[in-house]
Order: C-alpha cells, then sequence, then structure tokens
C-alpha cells in the first residue's frame, strides 16, 4: 500500500472522528432546547401528580443538572466502551433496544441494494438497447417519474393500492425475506430509476471509445465487447456510486419502516423522539452518523482507487 494512499485513509479516518464529535454533540444541544426535557417527560409518563421537586430530583438522578459539555463527556466516555445508558422508555439496556432494531433495517438495506443491481443492470442494459426506439423513451420517462417521487409516497401507493385494493399481496403475516420485500422495492425503485440511466449512458460511452473500435478490428463481437469490456468498465464507474446509494436507503429508511410497521430503526427512532427518550437517540444518532459517513468514505476511497488505476482508454486487452 502507496505512502500517499495512507495519508488518505488516515484524513478520511480523522473525519470520521470530526463528523461523528459534530453530529453527536449537536443531538445533545438540540435535546436540551427541547421545551420538554426527558427528566420532565419520564416524570409526567410515570407519575399520577407531577412536582416540580420530583422533576429537579428526576434531573441530578438523570445528571442533567450539569452543564451540557460535561454531559456530553460523559455519555462520549461510556459510549466508547459501547455503555449507552438505559431505555428511560422499557427500562432495558439501550444496546439491547438498539440491537433489536439493527437486523430490521440492515436486512431492508441489503434486500433493496439487491434488487436494486437487478434493476440497474436490466433497466440500463433495456435503456441501452432501445435508446432509439420508442419504448426507450419510455424507460427514461418512467425512471423520471421514478426519481421525482418519494419513496415514502410510493410504499403508501403500493401498500393501498396493491395491497389493501387489489390484495396482491400482504403485509402483514409474512416471515423471512418476503417480510422485507415490500419496503425494500419502494427503497430500490429510486436507485433503479437514477442509475440505470447512467448505467446506459455509460455503456455507450464505451461502447464509442478507442478500444471499443479495436477490438471491432480484431473481429470480436458487439455482444463480446459488451459483455468483456464495457459492463466490467462501467460496473466499475457505478460502484462508488452504490456505496453511496446505501446511505441514501438508510436515511430514506425511517418513514416506509413506519408505513410497513417493521420494527428497524426507523420506528425506534420516531418512538424514542415522542417519549423523549434520549439515551436511545444518542445511541441510533451515533450508529446512523457512522453508518452514512462509513458509505460515504467507502464510496471516495474507491472512486479515488479507481480513478487511480485508471487506464489510459487506448486498448483493452482481448
Amino acid at each position: 500500500m502507496s505512502e500517499t494512499l495512507w495519508k488518505y485513509i488516515v484524513r478520511k479516518f480523522a473525519e470520521i472522528l470530526l463528523t461523528l464529535l459534530i453530529v453527536t454533540f449537536l443531538s445533545f444541544l438540540l435535546m436540551r432546547l427541547s421545551p420538554i426535557d426527558p427528566a420532565t417527560a419520564y416524570v409526567t409518563r410515570n407519575t399520577a401528580h407531577v412536582t416540580q421537586t420530583q422533576i429537579e430530583d428526576t434531573k441530578i438522578a438523570m445528571g442533567l443538572d450539569k452543564p451540557l459539555v460535561i454531559q456530553y463527556g460523559i455519555w462520549l466516555s461510556k459510549a466508547c466502551c459501547l455503555d449507552f445508558g438505559t431505555s428511560l422508555q422499557s427500562g432495558r439496556a439501550v444496546t439491547e433496544e438498539v440491537g433489536k432494531a439493527i437486523p430490521v433495517s440492515v436486512a431492508v438495506v441489503v434486500l433493496a441494494a439487491f434488487l436494486m443491481i437487478l434493476g440497474i443492470i436490466l433497466i440500463g442494459s433495456l435503456s441501452y438497447f432501445l435508446c432509439n426506439h420508442f419504448l426507450g423513451h419510455v424507460l427514461t420517462f418512467l425512471c423520471i417519474i421514478g426519481i421525482s417521487v418519494p419513496p415514502f409516497y410510493t410504499s403508501i401507493i403500493l401498500l393501498d393500492t396493491f395491497a389493501v385494493k387489489w390484495s396482491l399481496f400482504s403485509v402483514t403475516g409474512n416471515s423471512g425475506l418476503l417480510r422485507y420485500c415490500p419496503a425494500a422495492f419502494c427503497l430500490a425503485i429510486f436507485g433503479i430509476s437514477l442509475y440505470s440511466q447512467m448505467f446506459a449512458k455509460g455503456l455507450e460511452r464505451e461502447m464509442n471509445e478507442d478500444y471499443a473500435f479495436y477490438c471491432r478490428c480484431r473481429g470480436l463481437t458487439e455482444v463480446r465487447i459488451l459483455l468483456r469490456h464495457a459492463f466490467p468498465h462501467v460496473t466499475a464507474m457505478l460502484l462508488p456510486n452504490l456505496m453511496q446509494a446505501l446511505g441514501l436507503f438508510l436515511a430514506g429508511i425511517t418513514v416506509i419502516e413506519q408505513v410497513f410497521s417493521l420494527p428497524g430503526i426507523g420506528g425506534l427512532i420516531i418512538h424514542s423522539v415522542i417519549q423523549r427518550d434520549s439515551p436511545v437517540i444518542h445511541a441510533l444518532v451515533l450508529f446512523l452518523a457512522f453508518s452514512l459517513v462509513l458509505l460515504n468514505i467507502t464510496s471516495d476511497l474507491l472512486r479515488y482507487l479507481l480513478l487511480k488505476d485508471k487506464p489510459s482508454g487506448k486498448g483493452a486487452p482481448i
């Protein structure tokens, strides 16, 4: 591994730490700026007759009487040991609460990524072969619609039309991957609509490169040039974008999980915000921020490696 790459990785690692520190501190700050603090919400939820003395005692017990910076320092020191405290709502450990929700969201995101890759290859290839045909323009128009419509709205339409009115599938009582398919499909539609057109344009560009002309002169068929050279090149160029798409899936999964009643991090963070369950909120914010930053930096690293090793385009091995 070259020294330049090591410096690049160290710089990106420093960016991760700085981003996590800023995001988690803002999470603490915003929770304290809320008109209802966690101590008041906790006492109101668990006591019939709320008094100011009870609220003050609860603040002291929770450590909310200390300055914000000290509170954040205590939480950060414990978080480094994966100790995020106890949920104010359930009374269970935050790691247990979050640990139940993360596998559901990860399953949805992974399934959505799989469906997106299949859709990109299929729709992108069709768009390339039908670029000068009427059906090609229809595919492009449908992709524009898929990009324009938010995933949460697509999920509502899918649930109302195909599940409730037409009864084509069920969103309750399913097990295994079938449980996550509707939510994953709604997430994947946006990525398919966006990247399939990029895939088609990439194939068109690669097939017009000098190495493609050289391959034709050697007698290779269009299909072999497409499968052996154009497909791998375009796929490599789209890999960083696909990593960023996973980050978009994590960001957009919150509402979709609520629509399909999935017990993932989306429903957990919304419920925790309503209940002012600050330990769970801080842990989820840290997880989401770390996941998004890690995916973006992985995307940047892939782009750096691919651009660094990109061939000159004068020829390709047969």
